[in-house]
């Protein structure tokens, strides 16, 4: 890969992951168990939770401790993230409020780190697809901040480990046959790989990758089996891991620990695929409306790249209808479909051509106006966390289909409320230096969900709340991340000019 491209690609990752920092709030959501696991590996050696965590019999395992029903995957990930976080408490006795809140916060950095790498892989992908740095530079930017990805770089969750995952897999895979690179194809295999460790379900995503390298190799066999053989070897490695990880705890090769859990019910297919594209609590295209292009991008691609739009549409397809089976298809605690999250890297990667191509004013007007709409849809969950407006005394309880289906509790609706709301409370706080009295929590609410459901979720604003600093210091620190990636975004602009038009390498 040319020096120009790396330097692009580069700079891009730093500029994301910076203002990713500056906007995101360290909130564990309802990821807490994979955080318990990540907490065993580290201070006790087990993978098991300290407790029952949320008072369900399906967690026991046969040793009469406590699982989370998730893969490994994203509790390993997020190790170093916790050693930093442990230590930053460490460093001269410091202590945020409750005991492990930093520790904790750090776990949420990973999901950070994993936003910003997905963008970065998707600027490699589309120029692997373009041939045009500048294109590729303004899908990974499409991808990084007018998707839902962005809310959810904020949060504790796994699906921007999934996301990474599933983008970083099939970038391999789709190179390494592209490009006749074996070491590729395995690196692909690798990432889908360790998808299937982060969420068991993502093995899915394996069924149209193989049937492309069936099709890429002409369907024939010799050289399927060769080339599938490379790709899927890390997979059935990861498959073989979580066999064992299930027996240890569970004594069942095939129990995650949701095969008891009566939360996972089967619900309607077409109630839950009707919701993933016009409902209020839960459309792919209301919380990131982007994608609309991006689907529209992509029929155009099987005009060009037939077996591409394939691969792409295959694995969004797969997981949409998986997920679109269960009753609480939404995912529940989210802003959109949290579920469908891994696989919308693919849905914005066919903008790639529309950026390269020479469009009419009028299309070029349309497309930055859906971009900037997709941005707007996002930052009432970048400014309040939803996991805390969504459950305070003023909204009352909400039964799950309210959520879901009534545009007055749809989580767009209850965060652009809270933001109008939350703006000016916070920026009065601010100038004036004066922190307001934190009440004490109750009912649904976990740790600081109903203290802090006034703020703005930004953790140097939440440094400032608890008297860690003071409010010049509080906005210093938020400001010196946007700088930084202003600076990032200088250096990306000043890379020699040749360097943003470089043929590919096939």
């Amino acid at each position: 890969m040319p020096t120009g491209i790396r330097k692009i690609g580069a700079w891009l990752f730093v500029m994301t992951l910076a203002l990713y920092g500056a906007t995101t709030g360290g909130s564990m959501a309802t990821d807490i168990m994979s955080y318990e696991v990540t907490k065993g590996i580290v201070e006790s050696r087990t993978v098991a939770m300290s407790g029952n965590i949320f008072n369900m019999d399906a967690h026991r395992g046969v040793d009469g401790r406590y699982y989370a029903p998730y893969g490994i995957g994203h509790a390993v990930y997020s190790i170093p993230f916790y050693l930093a976080g442990r230590a930053a408490e460490s460093w001269g006795g410091m202590r945020i409020a409750r005991s492990e809140a930093l520790r904790k916060a750090g776990f949420v950095v990973g999901s950070a780190v994993a936003a910003a790498l997905t963008v970065w892989i998707t600027f490699l992908f589309a120029w692997r697809l373009t041939a045009r740095a500048d294109s590729a530079v303004k899908t990974a930017l499409t991808l990084g901040f007018p998707t839902i990805l962005w809310p959810y770089a904020k949060f504790g969750f796994s699906a921007p480990l999934a996301a990474l995952c599933i983008t970083a897999g099939t970038y391999g895979v789709w190179a390494g046959m592209r490009l006749a690179r074996p070491s590729m194809l395995f690196l692909g295999g690798a990432g889908l790989g360790c998808a299937v460790l982060v969420r068991h379900e993502l093995i899915l995503v394996c069924l149209p990758v193989a049937l492309w390298i069936a099709a890429e190799s002409r369907w024939e066999w010799r050289d399927t089996i060769r080339r599938g053989l490379m790709a899927g070897s890390p997979v059935v490695v990861a498959i073989l891991v979580t066999l064992v990880y299930n027996v240890t705890r569970f004594g069942n090769p095939i129990d995650t620990g949701y095969l008891r859990d009566v939360t996972v019910k089967e619900g309607s297919f077409l109630v839950g695929f009707t919701g993933f594209i016009v409902s209020p609590g839960g459309s792919l295209f209301i919380y990131s409306p982007v994608l609309l292009a991006g689907c529209v991008a992509l029929a155009g691609m099987f005009r060009h790249d037939r077996r591409t739009a394939a691969l792409f549409a295959g694995e969004v397809l797969v997981l949409m209808c998986f997920y679109a089976s269960f009753a609480h298809w939404d995912a529940d605690r989210s802003y959109g479909p949290r579920y469908l999250l891994p696989v919308i890297p693919l849905l914005v990667m066919p903008l790639a051509a529309w950026f390269a191509a020479p469009q009419r004013p009028r299309t070029r007007y349309l497309l930055a106006a859906i971009v900037c709409l997709s941005v707007f849809v996002q930052l009432p969950a970048v400014l309040v966390d939803f996991t805390k407006v969504g459950y305070t005394k003023e909204v009352g309880p909400l039964t799950w289909e309210q959520r879901t289906w009534t545009w007055r509790a749809a989580e767009l609706t209850l965060n652009t409320k809270a933001s109008l709301k939350a703006v000016p409370t916070n920026l009065g706080y601010l100038a004036r230096n004066k922190r307001p009295v934190l009440q004490e929590p109750h009912g649904e609410a976990r740790d600081f969900s109903e203290q802090f459901a006034f703020s703005l979720d930004f953790w140097w604003l939440y440094l400032f709340y608890l008297g860690a600093v003071s409010a010049p210091v509080s906005l210093a620190l938020g400001l010196g991340c946007i700088a930084f990636a202003m600076f990032a975004a200088w250096n990306l602009r000043s890379i020699e000019p040749r360097a943003k038009q470089l043929p590919r390498q096939n």
